[in-house]
């Protein structure tokens, strides 16, 4: 049985700490409130909770759950253990291994002083798990263990075994922020995953002239008078003849689009029209160079992409709705539970 931990980091809540992650092949957690070397306090909770109590600017009632991060940052997490990366920029999640003790960097360019070296092994896309694991992913903590599903991610990166049985029980510091989950990054993945099953194909194209209706457009999709290269047409005004003109080209795949694809689609829209490519998956670095210097060219990527259908989604036609089945409840306001 493999007795190594795994632990969940998040990059900061937009992800601002990522150059530090993937540049520096370091883990960090911010920790405004206690911007110091900790390494010399008592390994304790009550030590750090009393470090944390001399804060003015942190609510008595968030204490427990910021000091017991660091300190399981500091004390709990050992050498050896694995770690998995969250990357909200692409979806992905990483996988690597604790290679170095706590060390407190401070830099003066970065709030993320308290850090970890770590070795990474590899990545996948969320895709690749299991809706429970991704729910297990979904605390509102900067770090946490990850119990539940921990073999699905063995399994998945590193091919152990699948039936590891592992503990449920939650450390009583973290209790209730655990069982708060990041509904926000679930209902991303569930739309990202109908939009590959469910939309799949054909039935794409009048789902995103369907979207562009509900953004206050007129649309259509072109495939029935097969209009190469240009899968949907949108238009503010009644008759489509007063630009600018929208033309769309929309593709579902895995894999990013590069700049040929880009400039290829480009060359068939008129200087007058602006030209919309859509995608659920991302773009290359030259691609979105290309896009920066045609004022008319504008790239939506899946994560965008499943923005505008959050943002839109009272407006699409019933039978989209059908297709990825949401409804609206209210959600811990992260910003202020933190």
């Amino acid at each position: 049985m493999n007795c190594a931990r795994v632990w969940t980091v998040r990059a900061g809540a937009s992800g601002q700490a990522d150059h530090i992650f993937l540049g520096s092949g370091q883990i960090a957690i911010s920790s405004a409130e206690v911007e110091a070397d900790v390494s010399n306090l008592p390994a304790s909770r009550g030590a750090f909770k009393e470090a944390f109590g001399r804060s003015v600017s942190l609510r008595p009632e968030s204490v427990p759950v910021q000091a017991g991060q660091l300190f399981r940052f500091v004390h709990e997490m050992s050498i050896g253990d694995r770690v998995i990366y969250p990357r909200r920029q692409d979806r992905t999640l990483w996988w690597g291994e604790i290679v170095g003790p706590y060390v407190f960097e401070a830099d003066g360019a970065d709030e993320f002083s308290h850090r970890r070296s770590v070795r990474w092994i590899g990545k996948l896309s969320r895709d690749e798990f299991s809706q429970g694991a991704l729910y297990e992913l979904g605390s509102l903590l900067a770090l946490f263990e990850v119990k539940s599903f921990a073999a699905e991610f063995r399994k998945k990166f590193e091919g152990g075994a699948s039936d590891i049985d592992d503990a449920l029980s939650i450390p009583e510091d973290d209790a209730e922020a655990a069982v708060a989950r990041d509904i926000g990054d679930t209902t991303r993945d569930f739309i990202a995953r109908k939009i590959k099953t469910e939309l799949k194909g054909v039935p794409f194209e009048p789902f995103v002239a369907d979207l562009f209706r509900a953004m206050g457009y007129r649309a259509r999709a072109t495939r029935a008078v097969r209009d190469d290269g240009i899968d949907v047409i949108a238009h503010r005004d009644e008759l489509g003849i007063e630009p600018p003109i929208l033309k769309v080209q929309v593709k579902v795949n895995e894999a990013n689009i590069g700049a040929d694809c880009v400039k290829a689609f480009y060359a068939m829209v008129p200087e007058r029209d602006v030209g919309v490519f859509i995608t659920t998956s991302g773009y290359s670095a030259s691609a979105v160079a290309f896009a920066r210097t045609k004022g008319n060219l504008r790239l939506v990527n899946g994560i965008e992409l499943v923005d505008l259908i959050q943002k839109y989604y009272d407006g699409l036609d019933i039978a989209f709705r059908r297709a990825i089945p949401l409804r609206r409840v209210f959600v811990p306001d992260v910003a202020v539970a933190s």
